[in-house]
């Protein structure tokens, strides 16, 4: 919230949209430093091999892809769109030279696309990664799209998301293992009654 308002990270600011920003990633780790490289010296700098930067949408109302619907069509366009030119104009690396995508399930809660060199293959595993393009179409072909997919992700076990389902998981089969105890109390009452009978 604080960079997509301003307050914090001005120095890494690329971009200002009315509905979106365009920053420089912290992953991007070979960057020049933003206080003390002038941007002119950026440009076809030896670090942009590892260019990643991200586009992050100031509506908060926005988690992650499931909220995708056909009225942010504009910001997505205009993000597939200018984020690409900005990135050429700043850094000399090509539009048919990036990879622009989107997470599922995201680092953060809080919509955002990053923007990656080709040979960059970090974070964009076809079980992780979706396409900002292919993203635009599906919504131009159903509005609800991301609302009914189902969506197939990995998640490591330090994810704090298999933390909670594997726990919910557990107490999920502790009360069918329950059931299934009292289901078969049931049953041997049931033949009791029946031989008594």
């Amino acid at each position: 919230e604080n960079v997509v308002e301003g307050r914090k990270e001005k120095e890494r600011l690329l971009h200002d949209a009315p509905d979106w920003i365009l920053n420089i990633d912290t992953k991007w780790r070979t960057h020049p430093d933003a206080f003390a490289t002038p941007r002119s010296e950026w440009y076809q700098h030896e670090s942009t091999v590892d260019l990643y930067c991200l586009g992050i949408i100031k509506s908060k109302n926005v988690a992650s892809l499931r909220d995708l619907r056909a009225d942010h069509l504009p910001t997505l366009r205009d993000m597939l769109e200018v984020g690409p030119k900005v990135i050429q104009s700043i850094y000399g690396i090509a539009k048919d030279q990036l990879r622009v995508f989107v997470h599922y399930q995201p680092q953060f809660y809080h919509f955002h696309v990053h923007f990656t060199r080709l040979e960059n293959d970090v974070g964009c595993q076809v079980e992780k990664a979706h396409l900002l393009a292919d993203i635009i179409q599906n919504l131009e072909l159903d509005s609800e799209y991301y609302a009914k997919r189902t969506l197939v992700y990995k998640l490591s076990l330090k994810d704090k998301l298999y933390k909670i389902m594997s726990v919910a998981c557990v107490k999920d089969d502790e009360k069918k293992e329950e059931a299934e105890k009292e289901e078969a109390k049931d049953v041997v009452e049931d033949a009791k009654t029946e031989t008594s009978g």
